[in-house]
């Protein structure tokens, strides 16, 4: 984050009072019409976020329907679902709160390296429609998040009723997603989080 936007997000997060004139920036942003200059995406947008694929995961695959992961032998990516060698994918959601912002959460769509014995049971009970009954499994985060965060992390995903990707919740102490999963992240936090992704802050948080 450059030195102009960090006093920015300094002198906002100034202005709060145990959240409560937080609250009253946080709601303008929400419903601000003004759009990231570089992704044309709203601040309200930008709090549910998306990885196509695992890091590991070469951009030249081309996304397939989820049928295809049954039909095809080898390396293969769907929409849910991903088959690199040895290594298993699901998707999953990642989510951190933002206190005092009554109950907004930011949510990055994310993806999940399983066992392959998980991975064979999950996709069972997705085709049924069941994958609630696989309860709580052993995984890791398999994108970078922040960006420029160069170690794994281990995590349990959280299986959802029907219809709701799993959930995965950072179990690693050392890694920072952790005390923002716990705690949830301040303003000045999810302002540097999104720059770190490349997105237009000025552009969203001026005149909010």
């Amino acid at each position: 984050m450059d030195k102009a936007l960090a006093v920015t997000a300094r002198a906002f997060l100034c202005f709060q009072t145990k959240g409560r004139l937080l609250d009253a920036h946080l709601a303008r942003m929400l419903t601000s019409p003004r759009q990231c200059r570089c992704c044309g995406a709203t601040f309200a947008q930008l709090l549910s976020l998306s990885c196509d694929r695992p890091d590991i995961c070469s951009e030249d695959m081309e996304v397939e329907d989820n049928s295809a992961v049954l039909a095809t032998r080898g390396d293969i990516l769907t929409d849910d679902f991903c088959r690199l060698g040895d290594l298993r994918f699901v998707r999953a959601v990642l989510a951190i709160p933002l206190p005092g912002s009554r109950g907004e959460e930011f949510l990055l769509g994310t993806w999940a390296s399983l066992s392959r014995d998980d991975f064979d049971a999950y996709l069972d009970l997705f085709e049924m429609r069941e994958t609630e009954k696989l309860g709580d499994r052993p995984a890791w985060l398999a994108n970078a998040i922040p960006p420029d965060m160069p170690m794994p992390a281990g995590c349990v995903l959280e299986m959802r009723p029907e219809g709701q990707y799993p959930e995965l919740k950072v179990t690693e102490q050392n890694h920072p997603l952790y005390p923002l999963q716990k705690d949830g992240a301040e303003l000045e936090e999810l302002l540097e989080l999104l720059y770190a992704y490349g997105h237009d802050l000025p552009s969203l948080v001026f005149d909010a």
